[in-house]
């Protein structure tokens, strides 16, 4: 792979569907010399789930007013403070959500779970240096690594390689030019520039690996410098071989930000008590970055679902080890195909925990989703009224087909979802939230499993969703073999 096909790739990510359409409706406002704060706002207002985040984070700390005003709509925020911030703002917001979102690599969730982290940092570090408006340094580290969503799609294979490499201790920077000719920075530049985002924005994502933390030029910009700053920080391992150069960072980091050195200990402090509240504004849980939904309640308060212990999660691999291996055994023995795939909703029932798991098949006649099998109780009741149609009014269930990638809707009542929870779905199932992943051969998605935690269980959670998506793939497994089998 070389650096024509990453940017043919950018080429593919600078068009719809993959730019949000909200996004989209900002740039617009925002090149219109004619535009107000109603205009603006009217954009934002499209979006209940960026409206939500927005206000969240408007009224967090990190804009604290000292009037102490709680603002309780955007245009009010616009007016206070003022365009430019709330653009970019919203603008930051809309393409990390884009990039927790855009691909169903697990590596996504590590892109994600660092922009956020770095995001913090960044914050803290403009708060105190005073020299970069905290909210621009929030935005901009938010989406300073999107060149590695760029290169995640151009192939996770290569990627796979990349942080192979970097096990081995290859940097990030040389495994990426030896396995995609092109680094994320450069990538994530010309994305940038292909969404017509902010300059300084571009400048950021483009640039903040060509600053040596270490030995920074006298006349950095003072944005960039928070960026390059919080990016090293934020990787900060505290490992003691480590200990001396992140110390040396440090020291660094104070002398170019304009912050007294003796304050860099109280800012590593204040920026791990702050992540999770920025996490909170921005609709993510710290522990569940892997999540597609965003978890926001009525009152305002973040609520995650109780994540699985490592304990608990190492029982469950091995039995879902021992769950492929008898898949395996059966399709070469011959097994009747109906006969494996009960035991593999069995074993999301049984395992994972779900406390009712429905396979659909996609009817491609009537473009409708047609229970299947069942398992767990109450399961059957559920699926006879699963009859639903492949349209974006059925939320994630549809979605799983007609975008070909699993889905995690917990706290599904919550207006966050708009559509994607789907209402019928909801009435049907009245359950927390739900899983569904979609069962694919070929490119082509033959049928989904769904799993939730009944009408009256608790909330599914992120390692539930993600181990649902791997016995979706054994069920591939089987309805492969089943089709090649009936072939003449």
């Amino acid at each position: 792979m070389n650096s024509y096909d990453v940017f043919e790739q950018v080429e593919k990510m600078g068009t719809l569907p993959s730019l949000p359409q909200t996004l989209l409706h900002i740039q617009k406002v925002a090149t219109d010399g004619k535009s107000c704060a109603d205009d603006l706002a009217a954009c934002i207002l499209r979006d209940q789930a960026l409206t939500m985040r927005v206000l969240k984070v408007v009224n967090s700390a990190l804009y604290q007013r000292s009037d102490h005003e709680r603002i309780r709509t955007v245009r009010r925020a616009v007016i206070v403070m003022g365009f430019e911030a709330v653009r970019k703002l919203a603008l930051g917001l809309s393409v990390f959500d884009m990039m927790s979102k855009l691909s169903r690599s697990p590596y996504l969730g590590t892109i994600t779970r660092h922009s956020l982290v770095c995001a913090g940092f960044a914050q803290v570090l403009a708060e105190s240096g005073r020299r970069v408006a905290p909210e621009e340094a929030f935005v901009t580290a938010l989406v300073h690594d999107i060149g590695k969503v760029v290169l995640v799609e151009c192939s996770p294979t290569h990627m796979d390689r990349v942080l192979h490499d970097c096990q081995d201790g290859l940097s990030v920077l040389e495994s990426e030019r030896r396995h995609f000719g092109i680094t994320h920075d450069r990538a994530g530049r010309r994305l940038a520039a292909r969404w017509k985002l902010p300059l300084d924005l571009q400048n950021a994502i483009g640039d903040h690996h060509d600053i040596d933390p270490l030995r920074p030029p006298r006349d950095l910009d003072p944005l960039l410098a928070v960026i390059v700053y919080a990016d090293a920080i934020s990787n900060f391992t505290c490992a003691p071989e480590q200990h001396a150069r992140e110390l040396a960072i440090g020291r660094c980091a104070a002398l170019a930000l304009g912050i007294p050195p003796a304050r860099m200990e109280g800012i590593y402090v204040k920026a791990n008590d702050e992540i999770a509240q920025l996490a909170a504004c921005i609709g993510h849980g710290v522990g569940d970055l892997l999540d597609y939904g965003q978890l926001v309640n009525s009152n305002g308060a973040l609520v995650a679902p109780a994540a699985i212990s490592a304990e608990e999660l190492a029982r469950r691999t091995a039995l879902q080890l021992e769950l492929y291996r008898h898949v395996g055994e059966g399709i070469a023995a011959g097994t009747e195909p109906d006969d494996l795939l009960a035991g593999i909703l069995d074993g999301a029932v049984g395992v994972l925990g779900f406390r009712r798991v429905v396979l659909l098949e996609i009817d491609q006649a009537s473009r409708t989703l047609v229970p299947r099998l069942c398992a767990g109780e109450g399961a059957v009741e559920l699926g006879e009224r699963m009859n639903l149609p492949l349209t974006r009014e059925s939320g994630a269930l549809a979605q799983a087909v007609l975008e070909h990638r699993a889905f995690h809707v917990p706290m599904a009542a919550s207006p966050a979802y708009q559509g994607l929870a789907g209402c019928d779905l909801l009435a049907i199932a009245r359950c927390a939230g739900y899983a569904v992943a979609p069962v694919m051969m070929g490119g082509a998605v033959m049928a989904v499993i769904y799993g939730d935690g009944g009408p009256d269980g608790g909330d599914v959670v992120a390692e539930q969703a993600t181990e649902l998506a791997g016995l979706a793939t054994q069920a591939a497994l089987v309805m492969g073999a089943r089709r090649m089998a009936l072939q003449p």
